[in-house]
C-alpha cells in the first residue's frame, strides 16, 4: 500500500506543481476557475492508485475502507506537499500574495501560511469524498469485467 500510495502522492504533487507553474507563468494563476483542472489531476491519480491497488489486492475489493485509506494515503502526500510548496512559494512571491490579498473578499487575513491552509483544506475534502466514490466505481468496474467476483475463492 505505502508504495503505491508514495508513487502517486509523488505524481500527484508534482502534477499540481507543475501546473501551478505554468499556469503562473502565462500569467493565469489568478484565474481561480482553473482550479477545476487540480480536481482532475487529484481525482485521477486517486483512480489510478485505488486500480493499482485493487488489482495488487483482489481479495480486499469487497472491503471500501481499503480502497477510502489508498486514496487518502494518496491524497495526503499530494496536498500537504503542495501545501508545503506554497507556502514557500507565497513566502517568496511577495508580489503574488499582495495581490490576492487586494482582490480575495478575506484577503486582509490572509498570510502564506492561513492561504495555504485553504488548499490543505479542500485538497483534505476532495480526497475523502473522492476516494470513497471512487473506491465504489473501481470496485464496481473491476467486477463487470471479470477481473474479480464476489463468487470466487
Amino acid at each position: 500500500m505505502r508504495k503505491i500510495a508514495i508513487k502517486y502522492g509523488l505524481l500527484m504533487f508534482a502534477g499540481f506543481t507543475f501546473f501551478f507553474l505554468i499556469m503562473h507563468l502565462l500569467g493565469q494563476s489568478q484565474n481561480y476557475i482553473l482550479r477545476v483542472f487540480n480536481g482532475v489531476i487529484h481525482l485521477g491519480l486517486i483512480t489510478f492508485a485505488i486500480r493499482e491497488y485493487r488489482k495488487q489486492n483482489p481479495d480486499g475489493i469487497s472491503n471500501h475502507l481499503s480502497g477510502v485509506a489508498m486514496g487518502i494515503y494518496t491524497s495526503v502526500i499530494g496536498v500537504v506537499g503542495f501545501t508545503i510548496f506554497m507556502v514557500l512559494f507565497l513566502s517568496g512571491n511577495t508580489a503574488f500574495m499582495a495581490s490576492m490579498k487586494a482582490t480575495l473578499p478575506l484577503g486582509e487575513y490572509l498570510n502564506p501560511i492561513t492561504a495555504s491552509l485553504y488548499i490543505l483544506v479542500e485538497g483534505t475534502a476532495v480526497s475523502v469524498i473522492g476516494s470513497y466514490i471512487l473506491t465504489r466505481l473501481v470496485d464496481m468496474n473491476l467486477t463487470e469485467k471479470g477481473e474479480w467476483s464476489p463468487f470466487q475463492k
